[in-house]
C-alpha cells in the first residue's frame, strides 16, 4: 500500500510558532541534549536495583482469645489463586476518554521485567505490605464464569434509551454507553500461561458473543494465536489490540525488557492480527530520549512496522511516577544514563512534551496516523482519541475527562468557553460516568487536584474571565506556546 504524507484529516493542525517550525526532532534533540548534562559515571558500582520494596508483616503474630481460652494466629491471607475483582473505572478517568478496564490475569511481579516499569514495585509493596501469604502467589486469574454472570445482568441496558442511560452510574454506565472494556492495563493478559488457562480467551470469545468492543494492551504474541485471532476478528463490535513496541533494535530491548517476545516475534505477531482485519496499534510507550531514538533504528522500525500493516501509532513519554531510585539503579547497571533521559522526558513536562511532539511528527511525516496522551501536543493529534481508534469503535467514550475538554476548547476557536459549555456537550455525548468523577473534573478545569492531568497544559488554552462555575477558558492559536517560551529562555 502506498504511503500518504500526514494524514491531519481529524483535527485542525495547531499554527505552531516560528521555532518551532523552523527545527526537526534531531535539532530539537541535539539543542536539549546540550541543555541536560550527563551523568559523570554510569557505572563502578555494583549495587543491585532493587525497586521492590517489600514492606513486610509481623510474623508468628497471636491473639489471646478469652471466650475460647487459646491463642490464635492473627493472618490476613491472599486469594492467591482467584483475582476477587470486576470491572473498574480507571482512577486516571478524570483524563483519559477510555477508563473502562477489565482485570484478567495477576501476579506478584511481571516475568516481561522491563526496567522502565514501576508497576512490578507498587504491586510487591502493596501485596507485601497487606497479606501475610503474598510470597506464595505465582499467577492468578479473575473466575471469568463469574465475571459473565454479573455482566449478563447488564446487558439489557444497551439497548436503553440515551435519557434512561445517564440515570446510570459507574461501570453500569460506561457499559450501557458501549465504551470499549481494556485488557493489560495493570498486567500482561498474554502471558505463557495463559496459552495453557485460556482464561483471557474465554473473555475474548464472550465479548465476541455479546458484540462488546475491546481494546488489548500487550507486549505477547499471544493474541496472534488462531484461536484469539479468531474471536478478535469476529467482534462485529471492534477488536483493537496496541503492542507495545518501543524500538527495533533487538540488543536495546533485551537491555530494557529483558523478559518480553523480541521485536522479530511481536512483529511477526502484528502482521498476523493486521492481515485478520484487526486494528493494531503500535504503542511506543514510554519513548525514552536518547535511548530509542537512533535514527537507524527509526528507520528500521517504520519500515518494518508499516510493511506488517501498521497504519497508526499512539506515544507517550516517561511517567514521572518511574521516579524511583531502584529504577535509576538498573538503568546504570545497564550503562543507560537515566537522569538524562527522565530530565528530559519526564521531569521537564515542557521540555518532554516538546520532544515527544517533534518524535511523533517524524512517523506522520511517514505516513502514520499519530496520537499521545500527552496534554502538549493535541494540536497536532491526528485521532480525537489518544488510542488512534476514535475511528474504529462506534459506541461510546468518556466525554466527561480532560482531555476531551482540552478539545472541546480548542473546536470553538476563540469563543469563550464555561465549564456550563462543556457540561452540556458532555450530557450530550452521554454525560460524566459518576458524581464524584464530575466534581474531580472541575476541580481540574479550575486548576485544582492533581494538575498533571490538566488541560491547561495544552498550547494556546487560556483562561479569559470567570463566572459562576469558575475559569471560563479560550483557546487562541496566537498565544505564546509555554513550552516554546521555556526553551528560549534557556538556550
Amino acid at each position: 500500500m502506498e504511503r500518504k504524507k500526514k494524514d491531519n484529516n481529524k483535527l485542525q493542525v495547531v499554527k505552531k510558532s516560528s521555532i518551532l517550525d523552523q527545527i526537526d526532532y534531531w535539532q530539537l534533540r541535539k539543542m536539549i541534549a546540550k541543555i541536560i548534562p550527563r551523568m559523570t559515571q554510569l557505572k563502578g558500582s555494583n549495587r543491585e536495583g532493587e525497586i521492590v520494596r517489600e514492606k513486610g508483616r509481623k510474623k508468628n503474630y497471636q491473639q489471646f482469645n478469652l471466650m475460647h481460652s487459646e491463642w490464635r494466629k492473627q493472618e490476613r491471607l491472599l486469594n492467591t489463586k482467584e483475582i476477587n475483582s470486576f470491572l473498574e473505572i480507571s482512577v486516571r478517568a478524570a483524563a483519559c476518554p477510555m477508563p473502562f478496564n477489565m482485570d484478567i490475569w495477576d501476579g506478584l511481579t511481571c516475568p516481561y521485567n522491563c526496567i522502565y516499569c514501576f508497576a512490578n514495585a507498587f504491586r510487591a509493596s502493596l501485596y507485601t505490605a497487606f497479606f501475610d501469604n503474598s510470597k506464595t502467589m505465582g499467577f492468578r486469574h479473575c473466575n471469568s464464569d463469574y465475571y459473565k454472570k454479573e455482566i449478563d445482568k447488564m446487558l439489557s441496558t444497551r439497548d436503553w434509551t440515551m435519557d434512561k442511560k445517564q440515570s446510570l452510574s459507574g461501570i453500569q454506565k460506561a457499559f450501557a454507553l458501549d465504551i470499549p472494556v481494556r485488557l493489560g492495563i495493570r498486567f500482561e493478559d498474554f502471558l505463557h500461561t495463559e496459552r495453557k488457562e485460556g482464561v483471557s480467551l474465554q473473555m475474548l470469545q464472550y465479548l465476541k458473543d455479546i458484540q462488546y468492543p475491546v481494546m488489548i494492551n500487550t507486549k505477547s504474541d499471544v493474541p496472534s494465536d488462531d484461536k484469539y485471532l479468531k474471536a478478535l476478528s469476529e467482534n462485529k463490535a471492534g477488536a483493537a489490540v496496541h503492542v507495545t513496541l518501543i524500538s527495533s533494535n533487538e540488543t536495546i530491548l533485551k537491555k530494557l525488557e529483558p523478559g518480553a517476545p523480541s521485536y522479530a516475534k511481536r512483529l511477526a505477531a502484528i502482521k498476523k492480527l493486521c492481515d485478520s482485519g484487526i486494528r493494531v496499534v503500535a504503542r511506543i510507550e514510554p519513548y525514552l530520549f536518547l535511548i530509542t531514538d537512533d535514527p537507524d533504528d527509526m528507520e528500521k522500525y517504520m519500515t518494518e512496522v508499516w510493511e506488517a500493516g501498521v497504519r497508526h501509532i499512539t506515544l507517550d513519554t516517561y511517567s514521572y511516577t518511574a521516579n524511583n531510585s531502584g529504577i535509576r539503579q538498573i538503568f546504570m547497571n545497564e550503562g543507560y544514563d537515566y537522569d538524562r533521559l527522565f530530565l528530559a522526558g519526564a521531569d521537564s513536562q515542557p521540555l518532554g512534551s516538546l520532544l515527544l511532539g517533534k518524535f511523533m511528527e517524524l512517523f506522520q511525516n511517514f505516513g502514520f496516523h499519530c496520537s499521545t496522551f500527552d496534554m502538549g501536543n493535541t494540536g497536532i493529534n491526528n485521532d480525537s482519541i489518544c488510542c488512534e481508534v476514535g475511528d474504529w469503535f462506534k459506541g461510546g467514550y468518556n466525554y466527561g475527562s480532560t482531555v476531551m475538554a482540552s478539545r472541546f476548547i480548542r473546536s470553538r476557536q476563540k469563543q469563550p468557553t464555561s465549564w456550563k459549555n462543556f457540561e452540556i456537550y458532555v450530557e450530550m455525548n452521554g454525560g460524566f460516568l459518576t458524581e464524584t468523577l464530575k466534581m474531580e473534573v472541575k476541580e481540574l478545569w479550575n486548576l485544582e487536584g492533581n494538575m498533571a492531568y490538566s488541560h491547561r497544559w495544552a498550547p494556546g488554552i487560556a483562561p479569559m474571565g470567570m463566572d459562576e462555575d469558575g475559569i471560563i477558558w479560550m483557546y487562541d492559536e496566537d498565544l505564546p506556546d509555554y513550552r516554546i517560551e521555556l526553551l528560549k529562555s534557556i538556550i
